[in-house]
Order: structure tokens, then C-alpha cells, then sequence
């Protein structure tokens, strides 16, 4: 009992390195200063199924409000110009949830009651796809965290939570100082099976905005190209994370589940072919500490080459800076035992993002998710090196 407790506190304590993590990352190769503009916006919503046993929530509505703090850039980095000049900056988000029936896991039986609402902290990257005299029709990419006031359903098993959602739609300039912004948006949170149930709250809704610029607006500095030399080199990364296993025995609560270990060596080569783009291709050496536990389920003898796994995988990546958003796909090509959680399928996929450090960016960190079709397996607080 008392090492359960140990483990649960160290993953709840986890989940607020999360979000120190995240700001790390996403905001220590930003400068401060140039345009500041203030946008609050809100949103209007309906659920989306992730089962056929959950399509009644598509008819339930969600409400939010925003208020999103943006830099805009000027040009002064070479990526601004390549990007058309994005914006970035952060986002304070407030979510009301009118879905009322999800279910409640306790020992005296299922419950039923409404999800909570949601407070929402993250970072966003704003662009245009398409830039007129007087409008522009634009893609906003947000990342960060959720904090939600009721937890432990069928929906979410911990209070904190990742906030994943981007937007498409145009924005108008009204005046030197204000724009009209409409999005279209699609919203994911979640906490990454670091607590169980992890099916997650996913949404699409209609945003309206209006952006405040009060200094105005600066002007862009345009320069030519900078001469760009193509990179190849071969690399080495190290992503570790933890998990609750999808594999229960029946009746078991999801709080009494026990949390693994789940690791992902790569090897392999990248190239960045463009300033704004890279992919590489690797072997990925995986080792899961949940395959002990499906053994001990039908009373196989275990060790522990059971748990590794070898895959072969291609990721792409897009490049701010020494910012990257990463995606990507693998094949499986061995597993160490015939007893795999039920969700594995033959592939899975990668998705995350990474910062790249040192005066040549041959080092990176970064927070990649390894996702089994609509599941996800564990998250890959990962650490790599380029050669």
C-alpha cells in the first residue's frame, strides 16, 4: 500500500513538472518586446465522439472564453520572414461543460455526473496561410495545459491535463489598432495515460475574436534570402515516461491500477532539407514495463527481453527557429512477447514538439506522444543529439 501511494505521489507531482516543462520549451527561445496585441475571443462548441457508446455527446454544447496575449514579429529572425510573420504568445482560457452524464468510477458502484469546467494555460503560434491588403486567412496552433474542476470519470482520470487545439479562418483589419478574427476550431485535452481513464474531451467549435493592437502596428523588415546549407547528420535520442496500464482486471478501479515505465531509444538519420523543415528515419528500441503485467493476467513466466519491442520509424518536423512541431509514424518489426495491451495495432504514431539548444542546434528536448491509433501509449519526455 504504501508503495502505491509513493507512486501516485510522484506522478501527480509529475503532472506539474508537466506544465513547467512546457514553458521551458515553448517560451525560452522567444524574445521579449516588439508588437503586443490583446485578443479575447470566445467559443461556442459541440463534443466529439471518440466511440460509438459516446455519440450522445455530440449533442451536448460547450461555451468558452479566451483572452490570448500575442507578440506579433517583424522580421527580425530570418524564420519570421520565411513564416510571413507569425505571432506567438499565450493564451488564459476559461471552459464552461454542459455535458452532465459521464460516468463516475467508486467502490459503491458507477455514479453519473457532469464533467466540470476547465481552466486552460498555454502558448499559441499564429500565421498566415493567405496575406491580403486588408485580411488574411490564418492558422493558429496552441499548446499547453488544462486544469479541470472534476476528474476521475470515464472522460479524464486526473485534474491536470494537455490542451492540444488548432484553428483555421480569416481576420479582418477593422482599424489601424483593431481586427475581427473568425476560426473554426478543434480542441483535444487530455493527460497522456499518465492516470486512467484517458479518453479524453475532444471538441470542435466557432471562435470570434477582436485583436487589440494599442502601440499599432510596426512595420515588417523585409531582406533577401540568407544563403541556406542543406543538413545531414546521424543522431541518438532518449525518450522516457510513465503510464497506467489499459490492461485491468475486471472490476478494478482505475486508481488502484498499478503505473509502468515506458522507454523509447532511437537511432537513426536526419536531414533538413529547407529552414523550415526537417525528417528524419531511425530504428526505435521500446521497452514496456506493463508486458510483466499482462503476463502475470494468464500466468505466463515473464523476463525481461518480454518487454522489448524494435520499430522502424520516419518523423517530419516544422521549424520556427530552434522550435519544431514533430510527426510522425512507425512500423513494428519485433515484440519481445505474444502478450501486447490490447489497443497495439501494428503502427503507431509520434507526435510532439522540440527545441533545439546550443549555438549550432545539435542538441534538443522535446514532449512527443507514442500513440497507438486513437490511444495513446505513454508520453516520450525525450533528450537527443545530433552528430
Amino acid at each position: 500500500m504504501e508503495t502505491c501511494q509513493v507512486e501516485i505521489m510522484l506522478v501527480r507531482m509529475s503532472g506539474r513538472f508537466l506544465l513547467v516543462w512546457f514553458f521551458i520549451l515553448g517560451f525560452s527561445s522567444i524574445g521579449l518586446g516588439q508588437s503586443i496585441y490583446y485578443e479575447p475571443g470566445f467559443n461556442v462548441g459541440h463534443y466529439t465522439p471518440f466511440s460509438e457508446r459516446h455519440k450522445y455527446i455530440s449533442d451536448y454544447m460547450q461555451y468558452s472564453f479566451d483572452l490570448r496575449i500575442g507578440c506579433q514579429t517583424t522580421g527580425e529572425k530570418r524564420w519570421q520572414q520565411e513564416y510571413a510573420y507569425p505571432s506567438y504568445g499565450l493564451l488564459f482560457g476559461y471552459t464552461h461543460n454542459t455535458l452532465d452524464s459521464v460516468i463516475y468510477y467508486t467502490h459503491e458502484g458507477n455514479q453519473y455526473g457532469p464533467i466540470g469546467d476547465c481552466f486552460s494555460l498555454a502558448g499559441f503560434i499564429n500565421g498566415p496561410i493567405y496575406q491580403g491588403k486588408n485580411w488574411s486567412f490564418d492558422y493558429d496552433i496552441i499548446y499547453g495545459a488544462d486544469l479541470w474542476m472534476r476528474y476521475g470519470n470515464e472522460m479524464l482520470g486526473s485534474a491536470l491535463n494537455f490542451h492540444v487545439s488548432f484553428d483555421l479562418g480569416p481576420t479582418i483589419k477593422l482599424s489601424e489598432n483593431l481586427d475581427l478574427a473568425a476560426r473554426y476550431l478543434y480542441y483535444h485535452s487530455s493527460n497522456g495515460a499518465t492516470f486512467l481513464p484517458d479518453n479524453g474531451v475532444n471538441s470542435h467549435s466557432v471562435r470570434l475574436a477582436l485583436r487589440y493592437h494599442p502601440q499599432g502596428r510596426k512595420e515588417f523588415i523585409h531582406s533577401d534570402p540568407e544563403p541556406f546549407v542543406k543538413q545531414n547528420n546521424w543522431f541518438v535520442s532518449e525518450g522516457i515516461g510513465w503510464l497506467q496500464t489499459y490492461t485491468r482486471q475486471e472490476g478494478q478501479l482505475p486508481d488502484e491500477t498499478p503505473f509502468f515505465i515506458g522507454n523509447t531509444l532511437r537511432f537513426g538519420f536526419s536531414r533538413q532539407f529547407n529552414p523550415k523543415f526537417r525528417w528524419d528515419v531511425a530504428v526505435d528500441l521500446l521497452w514496456t514495463g506493463e508486458t510483466r503485467y499482462c503476463h502475470e493476467l494468464v500466468g505466463e513466466p515473464y523476463n525481461f527481453w518480454n518487454s522489448t519491442h524494435i520499430a522502424a520509424s520516419a518523423d517530419f518536423e516544422i521549424l520556427f527557429g530552434r522550435f519544431a512541431f514533430s510527426a510522425g509514424m512507425a512500423y513494428y518489426l519485433y515484440h519481445g512477447s505474444d502478450y501486447l495491451p490490447a489497443f497495439y495495432t501494428p503502427y503507431y504514431e509520434r507526435v510532439g514538439y522540440k527545441l533545439y539548444l546550443g549555438k549550432t542546434n545539435r542538441m534538443f528536448i522535446g514532449t512527443l506522444m507514442k500513440i497507438h491509433l486513437n490511444s495513446i501509449d505513454y508520453i516520450e519526455w525525450t533528450y537527443g543529439i545530433l552528430f
